[in-house]
């Protein structure tokens, strides 16, 4: 076996328009970060700046290796890689690594590795090509059954970290690019209704008006009678269990999704955080405090303000029109990858291009909806622009897998 047919850089077939608003995206990062590790009364503290700079060079890296990573090799290893993946995210779990309350990370000597964070490309991957080699037709219910399978076991075993960012991206993923295969909304409706029910449980009103629209939802699009009624008690026993997963979760886990309904409850607590930054992106107004200039940041009221409330951040000291242009940087992106994956040579480079964006738009998705208090805080950063080495090679590494699916 030779290096060449593993990789094959492929330099002329970069989307360069895409590479540049990665830059532009990083770039603001860089600045965002310079301002909120400066302090009143305190130097910047440059550390973490320059480790977001090495971070972008790890994160060229990724860049290269899953652009230039041959589409047959993926093809050909996939379950290979499926079985290393999972087992490393078991490794916490079975060493009993504990770090701040998760079996999240492995500890290698100086440095730590979250195998969650990886197995995002992998899970991609191997459903990328599931769904280009299955012989199922799209519109039989039982399509979904294996595809299903390959998502439930790293999701189970992440959930149980616990990591609910990372599984909600895993499963943000699966259920985009199952749509994409040609799956009936009606059935990924099916899928998804459990889940809305276990939030409707904890409102009678709602669970009962929910209730109604799943009863006729699923007697509307289904003639068989026994199926409609199975289905519609399974959506009812969810329901009625609820309250035992609730209490299975940790304290904290229902104390961020309480919080997050009302921050008010909670507000020197679990709420502190959102009502912080709700209260930086408010004072941003129209165009900003100004560059070092923002008073929850510099002031240190803002938590993490570097890390997961970079968005807040930036809302203050450059107001409505900075994030704007930001997150129209971003609808930028993901509406041209998107548009890739429709004009893609092969199905399972589309679904590979339809993966990796869907990976970078659930996490802005969740980023910005726990930062103005839609969402828990569930720890996700935010792509390019949030400090931290790790999660800049994933975001890199996202964009190579999909360049690489846009490449002949």
């Amino acid at each position: 076996m030779k290096f060449k047919d593993f990789f094959d850089l492929k330099l002329s077939e970069i989307d360069v328009p895409s590479l540049i608003l990665v830059f532009v995206l990083t770039g603001c990062g860089l600045i965002a970060i310079y301002s909120a590790t400066s302090f009143v009364g305190a130097e910047s503290n440059m550390q973490y700046f320059w480790k977001q700079m090495l971070g972008i060079l790890g994160g060229l890296a990724m860049f290269i290796m899953l652009f230039s990573v041959r589409k047959s090799f993926l093809l050909s290893y996939a379950e290979v890689l499926y079985i290393v993946g999972t087992a490393f995210i078991i490794i916490p779990f079975i060493l009993s690594m504990v770090t701040s309350g998760t079996n999240r990370w492995i500890n290698l000597g100086g440095f730590q590795v979250q195998p969650s964070e990886y197995m995002k490309f992998i899970l991609i991957i191997m459903l990328a090509k599931v769904f280009s080699e299955t012989r199922r037709s799209p519109l039989q219910p039982g399509y979904v059954l294996y595809p299903l399978g390959i998502l439930a076991i790293p999701a189970i075993l992440v959930f149980l970290q616990p990591d609910l960012g990372t599984t909600l991206i895993y499963g943000a993923v699966f259920t985009a690019m199952l749509f994409a295969s040609g799956y009936k909304l009606y059935y990924i409706f099916l899928i998804a209704a459990p889940f809305i029910t276990m939030l409707a449980a904890f409102n009678s009103w709602v669970f009962l008006v929910w209730g109604i629209t799943v009863a006729v939802i699923i007697f509307l699009n289904n003639k068989n009678i026994l199926f409609s009624v199975g289905m519609f008690l399974m959506n009812i026993l969810v329901g009625v269990m609820t309250p035992y997963f609730w209490n299975a979760i940790k304290p904290y886990q229902q104390q961020r999704i309480l919080t997050m309904l009302n921050p008010q409850l909670d507000p020197m607590g679990a709420g502190y955080q959102v009502i912080q930054s709700q209260i930086a992106i408010g004072s941003g107004g129209l165009i900003g405090k100004g560059f070092l200039q923002g008073t929850q940041a510099h002031l240190n009221f803002l938590p993490e303000q570097h890390t997961d409330f970079i968005f807040s951040v930036i809302s203050e000291e450059f107001g409505f029109i900075g994030i704007t242009l930001i997150l129209f940087v971003y609808c930028f992106l993901v509406l041209r990858w998107y548009r890739m994956a429709v004009t893609a040579k092969s199905t399972f480079s589309a679904m590979l291009i339809i993966g990796g964006t869907t990976a970078l738009l659930a996490h802005i998705f969740i980023n910005v909806g726990m930062t103005v208090g839609l969402l828990p805080v569930t720890g996700k950063p935010l792509p390019f622009i949030s400090y931290g080495g790790s999660f800049l090679m994933t975001s890199f590494g996202l964009v190579g897998l999909v360049l690489n699916g846009n490449a002949e």
